[in-house]
């Protein structure tokens, strides 16, 4: 087995895991109070360190040896999901054990995410770095499909989360036991004095350049209010009636259309009025938002998953082709810490954002108003940004 085929596998080993856990994880805090608040609070928790962190992550990513970050942060990540197993197998569990955990392993992917972004480019020669990043979306589609599914499915055979987190840290230590034996060629480390200004560095080289700014931000505040994973505990447990396996195939709904859309892409391409197509497919993410805030039939309600998965989709291909190959090699670590900040503004401080409009107005007018600024963001982000809309692949 090649060196991308290894990293591709431990990949998929760590990820799976992580979703696994992040299911568990909204089950269980949503259960105990029944707030969708709390759900918020568990994506704050997981952003902050991201934001106060990531950058200097990517100084280390472009400073130390990748694998040798990666296996730190991973390992440690076990350590958390350990914790949560031994606490819950004894009772112990409440919200603040779970926040503290999050924030852990929100410090561990802001020193994760960069290097193993940065990493991929090591593997495979520049030749076939298009085609490796796209086996990497692929193999992170396919993983949050499995994940969620696999997570419900155990949740709901074990009685419990004791026994998931636990498959969880078994997973992942596969996973970083594969890593060692991947190959990769050395990465030109910088050896400039670590100060503000190259800590700084990826943000002035991200606002500089237009382009990549602008796809950058329109995903972040797109998913920033329309995304609904956040508080889909709450839609399958209240509206639609289902339970922890019933959330697991609605979790999985997005990434099913995602992995549709990169099939699609893979024999298909884009080859023409990029731009376009992004602006388009934002604004279906948004409609199908709506749709599935409106929802209260469990098919329509993935069905409107599913859609927001698949234009998503096309948001992801062309802003990580993008921003890999308009980065040069040295500054690839510090650039993907910057966009680990913007996809975690958009992930945790979403969820954040959704359990306080939640809390505020309820979780139907929530996400149907989450929906309308998907829409509204995708309108003035193609009037301020028209190299972007012009943009032909």
């Amino acid at each position: 087995m090649n060196s991308l085929r290894l990293y591709l596998f431990s990949r998929f080993l760590t990820t799976i895991a992580y979703q696994i856990e992040s299911l568990a994880i909204a089950w269980q805090v949503y259960a105990l109070r029944k707030e969708p608040l709390d759900l918020g609070w568990v994506g704050l928790a997981q952003f902050l360190p991201m934001l106060a962190f990531s950058l200097l992550g990517g100084q280390v990513a472009d400073r130390v040896d990748r694998k040798k970050v990666l296996t730190l942060a991973y390992l440690s990540w076990v350590v958390t999901v350990v914790i949560m197993a031994v606490a819950t197998g004894l009772g112990k569990v409440h919200l603040s054990l779970f926040l503290i955990l999050l924030f852990t392993q929100g410090t561990i992917r802001a020193f994760s995410n960069p290097a193993a972004h940065a990493f991929v480019t090591q593997v495979v020669p520049d030749s076939e770095l298009k085609k490796a990043i796209a086996l990497a979306a692929s193999i992170w589609q396919i993983s949050t499909i499995l994940g969620p599914l696999i997570g419900g499915f155990l949740y709901g055979y074990c009685g419990g989360a004791t026994w998931v987190y636990a498959i969880c840290a078994a997973c992942s230590l596969f996973g970083v036991m594969l890593l060692g034996y991947v190959k990769e060629r050395e990465h030109e480390k910088i050896s400039e004095p670590m100060n503000l200004k190259n800590i700084f560095s990826g943000v002035d080289y991200v606002w500089k350049n237009k382009m990549i700014l602008g796809c950058i931000s329109l995903d972040l505040f797109a998913v920033l209010f329309g995304g609904a994973t956040a508080l889909l505990p709450a839609f399958a447990s209240d509206i639609l009636g289902l339970g922890p396996t019933g959330l697991g195939v609605l979790r999985a709904a997005p990434a099913l259309g995602a992995i549709a859309m990169s099939l699609l892409l893979a024999r298909r391409p884009i080859k023409a009025k990029a731009g376009i197509w992004l602006f388009v497919h934002v604004t279906i993410f948004g409609l199908s938002t709506i749709g599935f805030g409106l929802s209260q039939v469990a098919w329509v309600s993935f069905l409107m998953l599913f859609i927001t998965g698949a234009s998503d989709m096309v948001s992801v291909v062309i802003r990580m082709t993008m921003v890999q190959a308009a980065t040069p090699p040295a500054m690839r670590g510090r650039v993907s810490a910057v966009n680990s900040i913007f996809i975690s503004a958009s992930n945790e401080l979403g969820e954040f954002e959704s359990g306080v409009t939640a809390n505020w107005f309820g979780i139907v007018p929530a996400v149907v108003l989450g929906g309308i600024g998907s829409v509204v963001i995708a309108g003035i982000w193609a009037w301020k940004f028209p190299d972007l809309r012009r943009m032909q692949d």
